[in-house]
């Protein structure tokens, strides 16, 4: 097997176009609510599936108006105009320091908004592993953003009986299924299912039972609060395990 001379690695490294990252704010009716690092593309979606997933709007018609801004080099804000009632709850809950592209509860401020109260769903018929792994499988290749850098990006699609809808991407695993759930509200199609190739923490199943998503199903073992609120709130949690094998957890 032949090494690769260092220099010429080191150019090849130059030469490869690199995943963005940069900071991106939602605010809410002007207000500064929270900030997060993520890859500039799909923003509207972002912050639409953000509001949704985590319980700013119970609804997209709460959402009266999205604007984006752009700050060159300083990153992008959206801004979100929404119901005074809703703004001033939703000001309870702000995010008080900036969230990293892997962190989905970050400057939340107590214990009790990162375990918020959950309205169960309704119980959701459960897709057969096949379907699920042959999603997954259609899914990598509307993956575009990975393929034009070559890697580094998470995905999530949602999906309607098997068949992909919108596939969004992201540095971030919380940003791309934010950005999924916002694309499917704004195109006012139905969807069931949510799948993305992230691991599950229990802020992942909060999205997506927030977003009345009757199922998930992810790319790696969940943890064991994310197993026990999907059971409490009758969603269908599925691991891919990479895509050798199935596991349903709820």
């Amino acid at each position: 097997m032949s090494i690769l001379d260092p220099e010429q690695q080191t150019l090849s490294d130059n030469n490869r176009k690199l995943p963005p990252e940069a900071p991106i704010a939602i605010t809410l009716n002007g207000e500064g609510f929270a900030v997060f690092m993520a890859t500039p593309e799909d923003l509207e979606d972002f912050a639409a599936g953000f509001a949704i997933s985590e319980s700013i709007v119970s609804n997209f018609s709460d959402v009266l108006a999205i604007t984006l801004h752009e700050y060159g080099h300083e990153g992008k804000s959206v801004n979100l105009q929404i119901d005074d009632e809703l703004f001033f709850v939703a000001l309870k809950r702000r995010r008080l320091m900036t969230g990293t592209s892997g962190c989905g509860l970050c400057g939340l401020d107590s214990i009790r908004a990162a375990l918020r109260t959950l309205t169960p769903l309704s119980p959701h018929p459960a897709p057969t592993t096949q379907s699920i792994g042959a999603t997954f499988e259609a899914m990598q290749s509307k993956q575009t953003l990975n393929g034009i850098y070559g890697g580094g990006l998470h995905a999530a699609a949602i999906c309607c009986e098997d068949n992909i809808l919108e596939v969004r991407e992201d540095i971030g695993r919380h940003n791309a299924m934010d950005k999924a759930l916002g694309a499917g509200l704004r195109s006012g199609k139905p969807f069931d299912m949510v799948i993305t190739t992230s691991r599950c923490s229990s802020d992942l199943v909060q999205k997506a039972v927030s977003a009345r998503v009757g199922t998930l199903a992810v790319m790696a073992t969940p943890s064991d609060l994310a197993v026990k609120l999907a059971q409490e709130n009758c969603l269908n949690l599925y691991s891919c395990n990479r895509g050798y094998s199935f596991t349903r957890y709820s």
